[in-house]
């Protein structure tokens, strides 16, 4: 087994959860999926620091942005012109950090995980209160640097950045269905940017170290991905329908095209492959409610994508030898996923009950060229054997293959409002499964947390917001020795001026994690989320 697969795994296996039902199905993304894997990312209350300092429950607790609606809930374009009724402008400013490290004997210790990221959206939304009409403009300039052992001695320095931005028009059919139809339609656009360098893992009298000032490294192989380049355009509709005074039925579809370039440019060679990817992303929703106690909501999404890869490589030879080049196709690729989450919330009182339920799915299929194609990159591996140094058992080579991933997952929670505080719960459980054609199914990594916050009122302006985190995983549950437990605390703060359009929100977690198995190695991890909110009216 190579260090990459010995390595790398046990240190993923650290993250531990991922945030609960905010799994999203694969995609050409870098960022998100990483964040989502580092358990950095903040899930349901990615929108809302007021629920981040709450120790993030979302379920029982209404917030002014995780409603249950077409726009916070289901994310349809056409749900944007009902989500307020006023124009409104948010920054969103944050940062996440991680560091994860193992026991060494003599009382050294080895650093196994290091990631730092930053978060900066913007969201503005004009909003004619005659006509109905709404325009959005919505931006995040995020990034992320994390460090991972590639091998025993060898550290893989990833920095990945994500800038997009996002359209949307919309409004009411004027004169159709008594103004109960809605219409949006929007552009997306986002540019990832993903560079590898490889450092030589740092060795002093305290222990082993990432992340810091090691020499730098050619990559493992010519073949290796050094550079990725990942380029989102897409255009999309969505229509929206009022059902009566509470009730919305809601249809999109998009067009999202990806090109994926992947580069390994050395002093001698380079290598590139390229790929147009293109997806048609459906989806459906209906939300709603019954009287003025119970409120819900359904959404339902559907991604189809079938691509191809090209290859392309070129050596030159020093003196009295001849140069080495060719291209041609690399792999056929076939994806379709879905995904449904349901949401409910029922408040007779001063006590509000609540629950949600979220199953996802997808398969994606590889398939090499045939054999005798000349333009196989298989073929063109095999036949330069004597002249690069290497054979088909490196990982360049391309194989027939077939995922499969199924997530499901619920859960469950209640509020209290009693004077002028507000006390609420809820637990979460998750269950995903990983299969491939070759290895069988696997792994089956089973979370579940208990989350509790507290938010109480300080005066006229202020709130003040406490909560506490209870996490445990077995990151395989089909194998003993991946047990994980982990525990966290926030902390966060509201301020809205009186007689003022503005207000800021501001919240902290600080979470602990630990191993839940015998292991001399005793390996621990700290994480924080720190996300802040300036918003205003007008």
């Amino acid at each position: 087994m190579s260090p990459t697969r010995w390595v790398l795994p046990r240190a993923i296996s650290l993250s531990l959860l991922a945030p609960m039902f905010a799994v999203a199905t694969a995609s050409a993304q870098y960022l998100e999926p990483t964040l989502r894997s580092l358990d950095l990312g903040t899930g349901s209350v990615a929108r809302s620091p007021r629920l981040l300092g709450m120790g993030g429950v979302s379920l029982a607790v209404p917030d002014r942005d995780a409603s249950i609606n077409l726009w916070d809930f289901a994310s349809i374009p056409a749900g944007l012109a009902s989500d307020d009724t006023t124009s409104t402008l948010d920054v969103r400013p944050g940062t996440s950090a991680l560091s994860s490290a193992a026991r060494l004997p003599f009382g050294r210790e080895r650093q196994n995980l290091a990631a730092r990221g930053m978060q900066a959206q913007l969201e503005g939304v004009y909003r004619n209160r005659e006509s109905g009409g709404v325009f959005g403009l919505l931006a995040d300039v995020s990034s992320l640097r994390w460090d991972h052992p590639y091998a025993t001695t060898v550290e893989d320095r990833q920095g990945v950045r994500g800038p997009q931005a996002m359209t949307i028009l919309g409004g009411v059919f004027p004169r159709i269905l008594h103004e109960h139809l809605y219409w949006a339609m929007h552009l997306r656009f986002r540019s990832e940017s993903v560079q590898d360098k490889f450092r030589s893992i740092v060795t002093n009298a305290a222990g082993e170290y990432i992340g810091l000032g090691g020499d730098e490294l050619d990559p493992p192989t010519l073949f290796t991905p050094i550079k990725t380049n990942v380029t989102t355009s897409a255009y999309g509709l969505s229509t929206a329908y009022s059902i009566g005074a509470s009730t919305k039925f809601a249809l999109g579809i998009e067009h999202e095209t990806d090109n994926i370039k992947v580069r390994n440019d050395q002093t001698l060679s380079s290598y590139e492959t390229d790929e147009t990817r293109p997806w048609w992303n459906g989806q459906a929703a209906l939300v709603g409610s019954f009287g003025r106690t119970f409120q819900f909501g359904m959404s339902g999404k559907g991604r189809l994508s079938d691509s191809e890869t090209d290859w392309r490589f070129s050596r030159a030879f020093l003196a009295g030898g001849n140069a080495l080049s060719g291209r041609g196709h690399l792999d056929t690729r076939k994806e379709k996923a879905s995904e449904f989450s349901m949401r409910a919330r029922w408040a007779p009182g001063r006590i509000t009950f609540a629950g949600a339920l979220y199953t996802a799915a997808n398969k994606v299929n590889i398939d090499p060229p045939n054999s005798s194609d000349p333009t196989s990159f298989n073929r063109f591996i095999n036949s330069t054997y004597t002249l690069l140094g290497f054979g088909p058992a490196y990982p360049d080579s391309v194989i027939q293959g077939e995922s499969r991933r199924y997530a499901f997952g619920w859960g469950g929670g209640a509020s209290y409002r009693f004077g002028r505080s507000t006390l609420a719960t809820e637990v979460n459980w998750l269950r995903d499964v990983a299969s491939t054609r070759l290895l069988g199914s696997g792994p089956r990594r089973v979370a579940w947390n208990v989350r509790a916050g507290l938010e109480h009122t300080l005066g006229a302006r202020m709130m003040g917001r406490v909560g506490y985190v209870y996490h445990r995983v077995d990151e395989d549950d089909y194998t003993a020795g991946n047990e994980y437990k982990g525990n966290a605390a926030s902390m966060g703060l509201g301020y809205a001026p009186t007689g003022t359009a503005w207000s800021l929100q501001a919240g902290y977690l600080f979470e602990f994690r630990n191993q839940d198995f015998p292991d001399p190695a005793e390996l621990h991890q700290s994480r924080q989320n720190l996300a802040l909110q300036i918003h205003w009216a007008f």
